[in-house]
């Protein structure tokens, strides 16, 4: 894990003001136990890290005095993650664990099998929670954008990367294969379904979006277990480029 480091969503220039409010405020007094004077890692989750000292301690704040900044760029390949909406304890181990392999962004969208066809405001920005401390705890810079998506019958045909999904069909192409080719150079979309899979109709209308269905393993995998694997698979090809 990173030195003890905080998420603050703003740019970082060296010599400006930081400002630490609630829920990273309550770990820096309550649970790390910080002093003026010392210094801790920031990151804004769109690249942008530095050192900053800690110079006053408020009731409910903390200001720091940022001594050094680097910004990371972009990553230069992008991985978009297409989950069906599924259990929530399941949706925290997917965001959780797509943040810490390199997920860029997280689309939602209800499925005609799935058992949850929408989330609260509130689950959403626990889900945001939980990716910011995966972001921190990994030593990433970036935090993936999560969005919510209509039902599939309500796409658009232009995708902005060629797209897979999971296909437990016996002669589906290997998932791992079909990322050697050069149209993946860039990125790739992998749409994951249901714990009861993709609909008839919905694997229909993956396929007019040009979204190729591909096998991630001789088993069928659950949802969560699904999107592990197919992220895990793009990782280890890109390490191999």
């Amino acid at each position: 894990m990173p030195a003890e480091r905080y998420y603050i969503p703003q740019p970082f220039q060296k010599g400006s003001e930081l400002i630490i409010e609630g829920q990273e405020f309550h770990h820096l007094v309550h649970v790390m136990r910080t002093q003026v004077g010392e210094s801790v890692e920031v990151v804004n989750g769109e690249g942008g890290f530095g050192h900053a000292v800690l110079e006053h301690l408020e009731k409910k704040r903390a200001i720091f005095r940022v001594e050094e900044t680097v910004q990371h760029p972009k990553p230069a390949f992008e991985v978009i993650l297409a989950q069906a909406i599924p259990k929530i304890n399941r949706l925290d181990f997917i965001l959780e664990k797509g943040t810490e392999l390199g997920m860029t962004q997280f689309w939602l969208f209800p499925s005609q099998r799935g058992e949850r066809k929408q989330l609260t405001e509130h689950q959403i920005e626990r889900m945001r929670a939980l990716s910011i401390a995966a972001m921190k705890q990994c030593g990433s810079f970036y935090l993936p954008t999560i969005l919510m998506k209509p039902p599939l019958e309500k796409w658009e045909r232009n995708l902005p990367l060629p797209a897979l999904f999971g296909n437990v069909q016996p002669d589906a192409p290997s998932c791992v294969e079909k990322l050697k080719q050069e149209r993946f150079q860039n990125g790739v979309i992998f749409f994951v379904g249901p714990e009861s899979g993709f609909s008839y109709e919905e694997e229909k209308t993956l396929q007019a979006l040009d979204v190729e269905g591909v096998k991630l393993h001789p088993h069928i995998l659950r949802t969560d277990t699904a999107a592990i694997a197919a992220l895990c698979a793009i990782t280890q090809q890109r390490l191999h480029v």
